[in-house]
């Protein structure tokens, strides 16, 4: 055909008025008359030919209408100008004579245009709503458009089938969600199959489909499974209707009454189940195989062929933290590229950050056994792992679960059922089942124990109850804070021994105590401090650890503008030493951590004062004369050091408050006392050393469990370098 041109002027007949229907923001729907019309042609809006454009037309026959009226016609065309300022014209230009059209003044709903447009076309509605829906899905959607496809589905959409089964396939890292469905039809075959979906809306999809003979279907008729891609619905449920183009037009797929939903983890071994009894080309198939390699709840590693197998000892959630996982894999003839941790849409590469330990026990396990035997040619033991994986916490109703990626064979999983716990004592629990001699224990604690600490959210220690003793007074200028860990301290003599200090006896004590030998120490303390005569507030504590937990909490409980902390593992040797300490702070304007000289049992020193050693990066804090003996010190007065002892000292308590106490992210009080002798220091209260004064400081034992001390020391060393290493190596002094 050749071009037809609209022309700029000429002269026309007289217009007539049809309807039409808004399609969105840009288009409208026009139905009307003419004697022919072809089906392309250039339409130009409110009779304007410089703003035009083409345009597809769908005709029909009017059989016993006049020849002016023998053809109807639908086009779409773009929109009239909103502000009214057009003349509501179209210009249809055709062969011969351009077709001159006047729009009704308002337009119709869409049901009622294309309830007209039915009573007009007649038999030849079917194929003429077949064209408009091929017309109106070409292109960008928009919402009127969907809406009006909608409508035209309903009316000429014929049954194609059913959806029996549904299921959500659920997001894992570097995947999109996918619908699983599976039913029957005979209208449509295996691989990729375009689809509107229903669902209150109207939007498009795809369907990776595989197809499988039903014996209780009619002749024609096939199951299909797979998976619905690329579509907005966020659930199974909120599907009404799908509909597909068949051979012979529009399908509808309906969804059973009683369809069965399936829980997103079985939904991988129903896909698995459709491979193996269906068919699908070969792109198809690679993708649903892809997706049915997901976790289903099933440990799948004790069935690979491969001499691949793994074990887990234990599965803790460090609460508000992470996981920490102790396991083995045996995998000898190293079959395995990856092992991710996941729950949900979280994933952890945990063989990135894993410690690789010696299990013996592994091996010999495997060594009789002639499917694996052979393998073990090397005598390599370090089959078993530690594994911290950071901020990753389980989803609620996620299952947690790790997977192999195993060379040849795609992901195996092995399902995990994880304790929870707080961090200190989940990890205080891998410190004693390591040998504290050995490399892999170093390795363990400073690439697992010591992040996993640091990372750890832990709460800080509650008062649970007070109880005051005598005329207590909260809002005394000067206090003493006395915090008791969970070990057994004899109070009698340090009660016996502030009573006969002039300068500590008038003073408010705060004692501190684990709310769990609360009712056994607060009894002995009542009575002790009644019979001394002494103003005492006893505290319950709820989430003690150690001593600087107890003072912590202790400080918190009152409100003295200076407080002398003192741990239950001090012991006081002479009178005035709280007097000589407090002169001390004073004389440096209450701007410092003023301690005393603390000495072990034997009168040798345990600590005088903590100084800075080296230079740049290997510049490190050392106590240089522990093991001394006390007159080794001599008559030094009061001096500065890079920091103080937490278990004796006089300080602000607001300056307490204000660098937030001490930190909670060590096992031992010797790094948790530092640290926070390093944060007063850099808010402007260094620490003083006043030599002599001498308090003494029983060692026995710093952790919780005793057992793990040399490593849980190691572990506060690496955690204590990583946060202060860089601020050391720029102090002065």
């Amino acid at each position: 055909m050749s071009e037809v041109i609209v022309p700029d002027r000429m002269a026309v007949a007289q217009a007539p008025t049809v309807a039409w229907t808004p399609l969105g923001e840009n288009a409208i729907l026009v139905r009307s008359i003419c004697d022919a019309i072809p089906a392309k042609v250039p339409v130009a809006v409110d009779g304007n030919p410089r703003n035009r454009a083409q345009t597809m037309v769908l005709s029909w026959r009017r059989p016993g209408a006049e020849p002016s009226a023998a053809t109807g016609f639908l086009c779409l065309a773009p929109a009239p100008s909103v502000d009214g300022s057009g003349t509501g014209a179209l210009l249809i230009g055709r062969p011969g004579r351009p077709l001159r059209l006047i729009l009704a003044p308002k337009p119709q709903p869409l049901q009622a245009f294309l309830s007209e447009l039915a009573d007009d076309a007649g038999q030849a509605f079917p194929s003429v709503v077949d064209g408009l829906l091929e017309v109106l899905l070409t292109g960008a959607p928009n919402p009127r458009r969907l809406r009006a496809v909608a409508m035209l589905l309903q009316t000429v959409a014929r049954p194609g089938g059913f959806v029996e089964v549904m299921g959500r396939l659920d997001d894992i890292a570097g995947a999109e969600r996918s619908i699983f469905l599976q039913g029957w039809t005979s209208h449509f075959a295996a691989g990729r199959v375009k689809l509107l979906i229903s669902h209150g809306g109207l939007s498009p999809a795809h369907l990776e489909t595989g197809t499988f003979e039903r014996d209780d279907l009619g002749e024609g008729a096939r199951g299909f499974f797979g998976l619905l891609e690329d579509c907005h619905v966020q659930h199974p449920g909120e599907i009404e209707r799908l509909y597909f183009r068949g051979n012979d037009g529009w399908r509808a797929l309906e969804v059973y009454e009683r369809y069965v939903l399936l829980e997103p983890i079985t939904v991988p071994g129903h896909l698995r189940d459709g491979l193996q009894r269906g068919t699908a080309p070969q792109a198809t198939a690679d993708k649903l195989k892809r997706a049915s390699q997901r976790f289903d709840g099933r440990d799948t590693v004790c069935l690979l062929e491969e001499p691949v197998r793994a074990g887990i000892d234990s599965v803790t959630v460090v609460e508000g933290t992470g996981v920490l996982i102790i396991g083995w894999l045996f995998d000898p003839e190293r079959r395995v590229g990856g092992v991710t941790l996941r729950s949900g849409s979280q994933s952890c590469a945990v063989d990135r950050l894993w410690t690789r330990v010696q299990r013996a026990d592994v091996t010999a396990a495997f060594m009789e056994d002639p499917r694996f035997g052979p393998a073990l040619a090397s005598r390599r033991n370090n089959h078993g792992f530690i594994v911290f994986a950071p901020k990753l916490l389980p989803e609620a109703g996620q299952p947690l679960h790790l997977a192999f990626e195993v060379q040849g064979t795609g992901p195996a999983f092995l399902p995990l059922e994880p304790n929870r716990a707080p961090a200190r004592r989940a990890l205080e629990r891998v410190l004693g089942l390591l040998d504290a001699r050995s490399s892999t224990a170093n390795a363990v604690v400073e690439r697992q124990i010591a992040p996993a600490l640091q990372a750890a959210e832990i709460a800080p220690p509650r008062a649970a109850e007070t109880l005051d003793v005598g005329a207590f007074d909260p809002e005394a200028a000067l206090g003493l804070v006395i915090g008791l860990d969970h070990r057994h301290r004899e109070l009698s003599a340090l009660f016996a021994l502030l009573a006969m200090d002039p300068e500590a006896r008038p003073l408010p004590i705060v004692l501190a105590a684990p709310s769990e030998s609360f009712d056994r120490v607060g009894a002995e303390a009542r009575r002790l401090a009644r019979f001394y005569g002494l103003s005492v507030r006893l505290v319950a504590v709820e989430g003690v650890e150690d001593a600087c937990d107890a003072l912590e909490a202790g400080v918190r409980a009152c409100r003295f503008n200076t407080v002398a902390l003192l741990s239950g593992a001090a012991q006081i040797r002479m009178p005035g030493w709280l007097g000589r300490l407090e002169r001390a702070y004073r004389a440096r304007g209450g701007q410092c951590v003023a301690s005393p000289t603390l000495l072990f049992e034997d009168d040798s020193i345990r600590w005088a004062g903590a100084w800075l050693e080296g230079e740049g990066a290997s510049r490190r804090i050392a106590n240089r004369f522990v093991g001394y003996p006390l007159e080794a010190v001599g008559n030094l007065g009061p001096m500065e050091v890079a920091a103080g002892a937490s278990e004796c000292c006089v300080l602000s308590r607001a300056a307490f408050i204000e660098v937030g106490g001490f930190a909670r992210n060590y096992f031992t009080t010797a790094e948790k006392g530092l640290d926070l002798c390093l944060k007063l220091r850099m808010a402007g209260s260094p620490s003083l050393w006043v030599p002599d004064v001498e308090v003494y400081a029983v060692d026995d034992g710093e952790t919780a469990a005793p057992h793990a001390g040399v490593l849980a020391q190691l572990a506060d060393r690496t955690s204590f370098d990583r946060r202060w290493a860089l601020a050391i190596s720029n102090m002065k002094g």
